[in-house]
């Protein structure tokens, strides 16, 4: 009894394997639904760091390539971004996408895809920046970083909506150091 138990079950298994490949085959054949024809999004991470302008030597130590999100007016913020392609997983460079940054002003900064840090890199990536005037006004900057790809796909980044994380332009102004 146990002998043909295993049987039918074993027969059943593959009645059933079968129906399911006769389905797929047999299935409706509307190219319309067909995801791979439809244009992917890009993956596009991005953030906002402390950039050198205006900085002393010790405070490039310190403060220089550290996310943050609240800037002095006469500072530099640089934003670092990665685009992936989400079919291959590989980050995409400049001889197939571009990469911008459109501020709430409605100001547009291209952004550069190259080595980082320049002189001793250990990374590669997109990125570009906004010195803020000394009399920029204060208070939330809104930007999106949007990767457009030379297929026609894009993908965009938009910083979460929390105040604490959102790029703010303070009241504080640094001083205009000396160029070096």
């Amino acid at each position: 009894m146990k002998r043909i138990n295993g049987r039918l079950r074993s027969s059943a298994l593959v009645l059933v394997g079968l129906l399911v490949v006769s389905v797929a085959a047999c299935g409706d054949d509307d190219s319309s639904s067909d995801t791979t024809s439809q244009p992917i999004a890009l993956s596009v991470v991005s953030d906002v760091v402390w950039g050198p302008f205006n900085l002393t030597d010790d405070q490039k130590a310190v403060q220089s390539c550290v996310p943050e999100s609240r800037f002095p007016r006469n500072s530099q913020v640089v934003w670092r971004t990665r685009v992936i392609d989400p079919v291959t997983g590989e980050q995409m460079g400049d001889d197939v996408v571009a990469v911008q940054v459109k501020l709430g002003d409605g100001q547009v900064i291209d952004l550069k895809y190259g080595d980082h840090p320049r002189d001793t890199p250990t990374d590669t990536f997109w990125a570009g920046s906004f010195k803020v005037p000394v009399d920029y006004p204060t208070g939330t900057l809104s930007y999106e970083v949007v990767a457009t790809a030379t297929d026609g796909r894009t993908g965009n980044f938009l910083p979460f909506n929390v105040a604490p994380s959102l790029l703010t332009i303070t009241d504080e102004v640094l001083e205009t150091l000396p160029t070096q």
